[in-house]
């Protein structure tokens, strides 16, 4: 199926934004954990094999772009800039992927970044919603 590697293992440890690599197209992301991230990668494009998680996201799209060229069973996991902070992450990946934006090798879905930090939203340039806690009542 499918196997995501590091190309630098002294970046598993890192918070930062990385570029995975499937053949010629890409897919950018940021993390707190690169090694977790690797991981869930793998484990979600895995399920769309068997059927979990398809519809309109980045997993359909890679899995999409896997299906159409079967000789790709390895993805290249790469950092491309270390961040400081988790806040550090969102302004990072929204530039990262202005650049990408139109290119027809990127596998995003979405180029809308946002991050939830213990109920409040970060979304670029600082602009922040506080997520409500849910109202349901236990019957």
């Amino acid at each position: 199926m499918i196997t995501i590697v590091a190309l630098n293992e002294q970046h598993l440890d890192k918070i930062g934004i990385y570029r995975i690599w499937f053949g010629n197209k890409f897919y950018i992301g940021s993390t707190t954990n690169s090694y977790k991230r690797m991981l869930g990668h793998t484990n979600a494009i895995l399920g769309a094999f068997k059927g979990i998680g398809i519809g309109k996201n980045s997993i359909t799209n890679i899995f999409n772009h896997l299906v159409a060229n079967p000789y790709i069973n390895t993805g290249f996991f790469e950092l491309l800039e270390e961040c400081s902070t988790e806040l550090d992450l969102v302004d990072a990946e929204h530039d990262w992927l202005c650049n990408f934006q139109g290119n027809s090798n990127c596998l995003n879905y979405n180029f809308s970044v946002h991050r939830t930090m213990n109920r409040v939203i970060v979304r670029p340039n600082g602009s922040f919603t506080i997520k409500q806690p849910n109202n349901y009542a236990l019957v």
